[in-house]
């Protein structure tokens, strides 16, 4: 049985999911929650009877493993704080907001010999992973192209806490938000590298402080072509709140992949009031098949497949915050 403790709980949607899974889970024990801002946390203590603990330090000292959820520009902190107890760490994504910072909590994981997880779920979905399979069979031959869109509502009080639209706390707004996903996906299927970003990103539809729609175009080391659409686009009356796509286009064949494929169309009631149709997925619920990953990894000693690294979320942030830069200065930017 694995001890976890949640360590923020910022990512208030995340942290409440990730909860429901660890607690209905037979070898994980939530031993408490922990956010100094204790309206992150009242919903996951209210729904499942974690215990609040009273500070970070005493509820790191007291698990096996930790489950970041703060907000973004605190993700550094709280790794670096289990590392140094030697805890294992699943961390939400974007995996922070610089590369310094980034590199630092990949770096003191390696140090103190502790297990650094990114939380990228879509690595998880069924579809993803007979995608995968085609992929490394070589059924599509050498990869020449792909096309992919993470799209979702806008992250906006009260549904959401107000630091997800905050540029420092949050890093940016709808690239880094979710251009992250699809990157790792791109990178997990085919195991090619971005090698050049090109991106336009813009406050066009909601008046916020960050971007809320973007469009990423990318050049990868063997010079395949990308494009990704993370933009916070998707309307009221759309039947998912999110939606995952990918089209991988190769030399002898293609594929395209969504997180809907695998789900009923049901019209009734809604979440918020109103009638219309909606989306219900049958798959299983990929932020519980990636906590148990990250569970049977603890148990094992070694990052299982096709669980993400500290190094998988360093490469996603790489290619969002290039995106950044090219879309201030109008120009590509190499990726190291």
């Amino acid at each position: 049985m694995t001890r976890i403790g949640i360590l923020g709980a910022a990512h208030t949607g995340h942290a409440w999911a990730y909860a429901r899974a660890l607690t209905e889970s037979s070898d994980a024990e939530v031993v408490g929650v922990h956010d100094d801002e204790p309206e992150h946390t009242r919903w996951i203590r209210q729904d499942f009877g974690l215990a609040s603990a009273e500070s970070a330090e005493q509820l790191v000292g007291s698990v096996d493993a930790v489950l970041v959820c703060s907000a973004n520009d605190e993700h550094r902190a709280h790794v670096e704080l289990a590392a140094a107890h030697g805890k294992h760490v699943l961390c939400e994504k974007p995996i922070a907001t610089t590369l310094d910072d980034a590199e630092a909590m990949v770096a003191a994981c390696t140090a103190a010999g502790v297990q650094l997880h990114v939380a990228f779920g879509s690595r998880f979905l069924p579809v993803v992973a007979r995608a995968r399979a085609a992929v490394l069979e070589g059924r599509l031959g050498e990869i020449i192209g792909m096309v992919g869109a993470n799209r979702g509502r806008p992250p906006l009080p009260p549904a959401y806490p107000a630091w997800i639209t905050d540029p420092v706390a949050a890093g940016g707004g709808a690239l880094i938000d979710h251009s992250v996903h699809v990157t790792d996906v791109m990178r997990h299927l085919t195991g090619l590298e971005v090698a050049e970003v090109s991106a336009e990103a813009g406050a066009l539809l909601w008046g916020l402080a960050v971007d809320d729609v973007a469009v990423v175009s990318l050049r990868f080391d063997n010079g395949a072509v990308g494009s990704i659409d993370p933009s916070w686009s998707v309307p009221a009356d759309h039947p998912w709140d999110y939606d995952f796509s990918l089209r991988v286009v190769g030399t002898e064949g293609a594929l395209d992949l969504t997180d809907g494929a695998e789900s009923v169309q049901l019209v009734g009631a809604r979440e918020g009031g109103g009638r219309g149709l909606r989306h219900a997925s049958f798959a299983d619920d990929h932020d519980r098949v990636m906590i148990e990953a990250f569970l049977a990894s603890v148990r094992a000693g070694t990052v299982l497949d096709p669980c993400a690294t500290g190094d998988d979320g360093l490469r996603a942030l790489e290619v969002a915050l290039a995106g950044y830069r090219s879309a201030a200065g109008g120009v590509a930017v190499a990726v190291r």
